[in-house]
């Protein structure tokens, strides 16, 4: 009898039709972002390439430590060279993460809306304040996968590039706001709003921020150039060649030393180099020692590697060194002064 009533059941159950209402429910966004494209794709694609597979994407900021052997003023004609040929732009945008938090497809009309299912992946300041800017990009998905991988994509847009641009940036902000903050900093400008919210402003020199580095302050925005709306509001995206963009989605890198070893050294095809003074920050600890400068190339992405013959990864003139090597025959600067 068991076995009929299970029987009967699974016919009534068959006669129903298929089951409503047991399909889970999509999830609310935190924040939805609406994206429009201007300009003309074609003006600044490879012509020879295939047709791109358009999307954006949401990439959150992680601060972005400038290597101080980057940023004038430079000690020789080699040093500035160098600075310029393998820095790229001591103010650009770097994305946290590994992945964007958020990507759509382009549609045919230039527009898209990104749902924002996620918090930030860190956010900075103290337990009172704490912030987050994310720049919105524009990616060929070359490979059609429907998400930005980090390496082999091409940008042709971004609303935050670097500080030096006009830029509008996507912000969440927990707590109060301090102006002090050296992460992509708004100084000059209105704070954002609570939760999430849209900021814009028109950015500054490379000369100025070194300007008012020497003063112990944070760079100035023109408040004329200020602008806070909500976060509904339409962010608009130019398409750029994508030369302008190439390092958006590179990682910082940190400022580290190593030994300067018999593998170490400059390219035998001429790659520059450049021997300067290591910094000290006026503790006279680093009078008559020197690193050698070298270039470093990550796909699109570039940073200067440091090379010395005495110290310690993260400190050159740590107290208890890492390693100590004679200069190898191709070494160009001065040996190290005896301890």
């Amino acid at each position: 009898m068991a076995a009929l009533g299970r029987i009967a059941i699974a016919a009534a159950l068959a006669g129903c039709g298929d089951l409503h209402g047991l399909a889970p429910e999509p999830p609310t966004p935190l924040a939805r972002i609406h994206v429009r494209t201007s300009g003309d794709i074609d003006a600044v694609r490879d012509p020879m390439s295939d047709p791109p597979r358009l999307r954006v994407a949401l990439l959150w900021g992680q601060p972005w430590l400038t290597d101080p052997s980057c940023v004038p003023p430079y000690e020789n004609a080699d040093h500035e060279a160098l600075a310029r040929m393998a820095c790229g732009d001591p103010l650009g945008f770097r994305m946290a993460g590994f992945m964007p938090t958020e990507d759509a497809a382009l549609a045919p009309d230039g527009t898209a809306t990104l749902d924002v299912h996620s918090l930030p992946p860190a956010l900075f300041g103290d337990v009172f304040s704490q912030i987050a800017y994310g720049s919105v990009v524009v990616y060929d998905d070359r490979n059609g996968d429907g998400v930005m991988d980090i390496f082999g994509e091409i940008l042709y847009g971004a609303s935050l590039s670097s500080m030096t641009r006009p830029d509008t940036r996507v912000a969440f902000r927990h707590g109060g706001f301090d102006d002090r903050l050296a992460y992509y900093p708004r100084r000059g400008c209105e704070p954002p709003d609570p939760g999430y919210s849209l900021v814009s402003a028109g950015g500054f020199t490379l000369q100025q921020a070194v300007d008012a580095q020497v003063r112990g302050e944070l760079p100035m925005q023109d408040p004329a150039q200020c602008r806070r709306d909500p976060i509904d509001r339409e962010v608009v995206v130019a398409l750029e060649p994508a030369e302008q963009f190439a390092a958006v989605g590179c990682f910082p890198f940190a400022s580290q030393f190593f030994p300067a070893t018999a593998g170490s050294g400059p390219r035998p095809d001429g790659d520059l180099s450049a021997c300067t003074s290591i910094p000290d920050h006026g503790t006279g600890l680093g009078r008559g020692r020197y690193q050698l400068l070298t270039p470093l190339h990550f796909g699109t992405c570039q940073a200067l590697q440091h090379l010395i013959l005495r110290g310690c990864f993260t400190d050159p003139l740590c107290e208890q060194p890492e390693w100590d090597v004679a200069p190898p025959s191709w070494w160009p600067c001065p040996p190290e002064p005896p301890r």
